[in-house]
């Protein structure tokens, strides 16, 4: 069997950028400005803040983590495969966790039959990878509140050096996927940005039927780590580097880790790679992680109090009704443009009546782990009251918030 060298996946930070817009709604479903009834005290947004730095979800990853890095096995099984798959031979990996006197399967993937390494040697990279994620994160959670307020926001100053910059790109567009953008014809607009990120790797591209609306252009490439799961599952065993960028091998992927499992799919991509055919991954920055979970949290309690009247620790946000409250990946992608761009336009965030939920899917219901009216609120401070939006005036001294605009 050809073993290859698996380096531990590499926990980069990466990020995205922006251009100016002008503030455009037609028939544009967002929040509208709180009334003075509902804007907070002082005292207010300081509970407010320290609730929203409490992460039940992370910590949940983390404890997931950790159990995988302690008792964790892989074992593999050789299958013949024929048909669409051509004539040879795979192995099929099973990811294990001992639960409740058996060994429950975590998942299970295809991968080529003589390109990775033994059993052993994949589950040693596994590990590797595993205890990388989990020091990254409690790295930021061992310093006491003020210090460690200070040190999360500081990704923002350090965001264009880790996209490999010595300064922010000029203009950025954040392409989101609702279903306002057809018929929009922005996408040449969009095209124009110096830097254009995409989501969850919605179709786009010059052959694509979307493209006068949401344009061709890709730098960036950002998604949750399902995404990833997805496109590495039925991949993997037959294409390297598996099929996890139609944007082109040139467009990095920046993937969130949603589920520490998904660490393997990212190890097997990486292990087919090929110079041809690269597997260009970079994990978000733990401090990012972080900041887009209190922002996002902040947010909808906000909005929870002045919805129902009720105090803060109310919020239920994380329990048996919204066991997976998390911040989407559009705004874990703005964020990053703050940080990497000297102007941010925002292209596709919003719903309209009728508007289906993606452009480029029939769905038309939001997805429920996400508070996507307390995000709109979010995105709606940046541009019309920056002071206002929590965390980032954190920022290392120096660090100034972009211009960010809003199109349908």
């Amino acid at each position: 069997m050809k073993l290859r060298h698996l380096p531990p996946v590499l926990f980069l930070l990466v990020t995205a950028l922006s251009l100016p817009a002008f503030s455009f709604r037609r028939n544009l479903f967002l929040p509208r400005d709180p009334s003075p009834s509902q804007q907070h005290h002082a005292g207010d947004d300081a509970l407010l803040r320290r609730l929203a730095a409490v992460d039940a979800g992370a910590d949940q990853i983390l404890a997931e983590a950790a159990a995988m890095l302690a008792n964790a096995s892989i074992s593999s099984s050789t299958h013949h495969h024929s048909s669409s798959l051509g004539n040879g031979h795979h192995r099929l990996l099973t990811l294990r966790l001992p639960c409740c006197s058996s060994n429950a399967t975590v998942s299970r993937l295809r991968v080529p039959y003589d390109t990775l390494p033994e059993d052993g040697a994949l589950l040693a990279a596994f590990r590797a990878s595993l205890r990388s994620y989990l020091l990254a994160h409690h790295h930021i959670r061992r310093r006491r509140s003020g210090a460690n307020n200070a040190a999360i926001a500081s990704v923002m100053r350090d965001l264009p050096g880790l996209l490999g910059r010595r300064r922010r790109f000029p203009t950025c567009a954040v392409v989101g996927n609702s279903g306002i953008l057809l018929g929009s014809g922005r996408g040449p607009q969009i095209d124009a940005h110096d830097f254009v990120v995409r989501l969850n790797n919605a179709p786009a591209g010059a052959a694509a039927a979307f493209a006068p609306d949401v344009g061709s252009k890709t730098s960036l490439a950002f998604a949750h780590s399902f995404v990833l799961r997805r496109c590495a599952g039925p991949s993997a065993a037959t294409v390297p580097g598996c099929a996890c960028h139609p944007y082109g091998r040139s467009v990095p992927l920046a993937m969130y880790v949603s589920h520490p499992a998904h660490l393997l799919d990212a190890l097997a991509c990486g292990a087919t790679a090929t110079p041809a055919s690269p597997f260009r991954l970079r994990l978000t920055d733990a401090r990012l992680d972080a900041l887009c979970a209190r922002i996002a949290k902040y947010y909808s309690m906000r909005r929870f109090v002045a919805a129902t009247g009720e105090p803060e620790s109310n919020w239920r946000g994380g329990d048996e009704r919204t066991p997976h409250f998390h911040y989407s990946s559009g705004l874990q992608a703005v964020v990053m443009t703050l940080g990497a761009c000297e102007e941010v336009s925002m292209f596709g965030f919003g719903k309209a009546a009728g508007a289906k939920h993606h452009y480029h899917t029939e769905r038309k219901k939001e997805t429920e782990v996400h508070d996507y009216e307390a995000e709109y609120q979010f995105y709606r401070d940046l541009q019309s009251r920056p002071e206002a939006v929590p965390f980032l005036d954190e920022a290392p001294a120096g660090f100034k918030l972009p211009p960010v605009k809003q199109y349908w």
